[in-house]
């Protein structure tokens, strides 16, 4: 028995736990971060990066550096429809520009999305950890073996040794197949499985040749030899190459030779230059783990929920989850909270999950009617023919309704969170659609991000005002009672003056405050209590607030 204590245990060394792990770095926990593999991902997998996403990385100080890193914005223009990449028909596209709403930007987030890779992120996340910190070690197993109010004991495997460590808390990012939910039993939701693809990552300067005038970051194909979708990785010639597995080919069918060819159909050119550098098997699925908590034990990501990947809500949702979770854990660890405070986690989390997933079945299902699934023989056949008009005006047709696979601004930033964790004001919350945010200072919305320029023309966002940490917004005639207030309680404030402001925002119109009043905000960015007016005890109110969010007595 090893006498080596963590605060967190982080099973899974992904998108996920590396996040998780950082954020516990830079907050000084002693955590620990493991990885079965021996190696970061050698595969792109996820790539879709949303804009809430890229503002956690931004509080991370690391946005510019993936944004550098992904697909240059010339290439990540819209998603396009064709029979084939090489002199095929052009059956329609779909750009984010014009998919409805006003793109995330000024109005939404000081940050919009972007594509990088899961092989590319994944380093950096690494190397952002290391420098705050912390750790992760690769070819090290991990297995919950007993827990008690003290702990939990893990036993780690690392080539022939295996030893067993402690943690007062275990996040387990370790994927979809997750060791750790079915060791400890918790049972999911699932659909079953609609399909199975093949992912193939490969370099081919011909493909990218072929391609490099069209603004599109995703082309989905549709012919009578091949379906499936051709995705751009990064600034090079890197791409993958997706498409549906036939389930009666045994999976040592589908080797290098196999997929050039298949991929070499769908292209349209024979002769393509092809090096296939890795190919993955995966399944469309939707699924939801029934407790994402067991005693000490959390799940988060893809262990806690599955989506089929039309929304691209699988990596993002993960890695807002660990924001949800580790400001709780780290007030927990340092004596600020009760445990209970933790219960919160899986209340606020999972009812964003379980309309992810109807979303995304959504998303699936809309995609039939351009091609994907598309199995009719006599359909693909005449697909490239005069005699296929009807079928590419019926793909066509159908590309209207994909607008809210791509853009999502309200699924993504509209979502409000109901628990003991907020402080609710009797107000109902203004709800944002699939496709349109509509932003709101309700408690458990996120708080809305707005430009402040002070008398230096130094800019900066609400977004990156409340890192780490609970922070007061104060309308400017309130704003010393309020700052009095939080300083008496040990937490930032922030007055915030309408000249401050971009001409035609206001903060108050924003937040559903007046002048006087004041809203808490959470560290995640969400709001935990709104203060229309300025009450005669401000402080008494902070207190209050913070003493049922934190489940004790005391505020801090």
């Amino acid at each position: 028995m090893s006498n080596q204590h963590y605060d967190v245990l982080i099973i899974g060394g992904g998108p996920v736990g590396l996040s998780a792990a950082l954020q516990l770095a830079r907050l000084g926990a002693n955590a620990r971060c493991v990885e079965r593999r021996p190696t970061l991902s050698g595969h792109p997998k996820a790539g879709g990066i949303h804009a809430p996403t890229m503002e956690l990385f931004r509080q991370w100080g690391i946005a510019d550096t993936i944004r550098a890193a992904g697909l240059p914005s010339h290439r990540a223009q819209g998603f396009a429809w064709t029979t084939r990449l090489v002199n095929g028909i052009h059956l329609g596209d779909v750009l984010f520009s014009d998919a409805g709403g006003a793109r995330p930007g000024p109005q939404a987030s000081p940050e919009s999305a972007c594509f990088t890779p899961q092989d590319v992120l994944e380093p950096i996340l690494h190397e952002a950890l290391v420098r705050a910190g912390g750790r992760c070690d690769f070819g090290v197993t991990a297995e919950v073996v007993d827990q008690d109010d003290d702990g939990v004991s893990v036993a780690l495997t690392e080539g022939e040794t295996t030893r067993t460590v402690r943690a007062s808390y275990v996040i387990a990012a370790d994927g979809v197949r997750s060791g750790t939910r079915q060791a400890l039993g918790m049972g999911e939701s699932a659909d079953p499985a609609f399909g199975e693809s093949i992912g193939v990552y490969f370099r081919s300067e011909s493909v990218t040749r072929s391609t490099e005038s069209l603004p599109y970051a995703l082309f989905w194909i549709v012919n009578a030899d091949a379906n499936g979708s051709f995705a751009r990785v990064g600034k090079d010639d890197r791409w993958i190459f997706n498409f549906g597995r036939d389930p009666r080919q045994p999976a040592d069918a589908f080797d290098k030779e196999f997929c050039t060819a298949e991929l070499r159909r769908a292209a349209g050119d024979p002769a393509a230059d092809v090096e296939v550098l890795s190919i993955l098997a995966w399944r469309h699925e939707s699924a939801i783990t029934d407790s994402w908590r067991s005693g000490r034990v959390f799940l988060a990501g893809d262990a806690a929920h599955r989506f089929p990947p039309h929304g691209g809500f699988g990596m993002n949702s993960g890695i807002q989850d660990t924001a949800n979770l580790v400001w709780k854990l780290i007030r927990v660890l340092q004596g600020k909270a009760s445990d209970s405070l933790l219960d919160s986690y899986e209340q606020e989390r999972k009812p964003v999950a379980r309309h992810n997933i109807l979303q995304c079945l959504l998303n699936t299902e809309r995609l039939k009617s351009t091609g994907f699934m598309l199995d009719d023989p006599s359909l693909l056949a005449a697909i490239e023919t005069p005699e296929g008009e009807a079928v590419r005006r019926r793909i066509a047709d159908g590309l209207p309704a994909q607008h809210e696979q791509l853009r999502s601004d309200g699924q993504q930033f509209g979502y409000v969170y109901e628990s003991a964790a907020t402080v609710t004001d009797g107000t109902l919350p203004e709800r944002s659609t699939v496709g349109v945010y509509r932003p709101s200072g309700h408690p458990g919305a996120r708080a809305p991000h707005l430009w402040l320029t002070n008398r230096d023309a130094d800019r900066r966002s609400t977004i990156d005002l409340y890192d780490d940490d609970f922070t007061v917004f104060a309308g400017s005639a309130g704003g010393e009672a309020w700052r009095r207030a939080a300083d008496s309680l040990g937490i930032r404030c922030f007055v915030i003056d309408q000249a401050e402001t971009t001409p035609g925002t206001s903060f108050e119109a924003l937040y559903g405050v007046e002048a006087t009043g004041a809203v808490l905000v959470r560290p995640d960015g969400h709001v935990a209590m709104r203060s229309r007016t300025l009450p005669a005890e401000p402080a008494g109110q902070l207190g209050a607030a913070l003493a049922q969010i934190l489940r004790t007595p005391s505020t801090l």
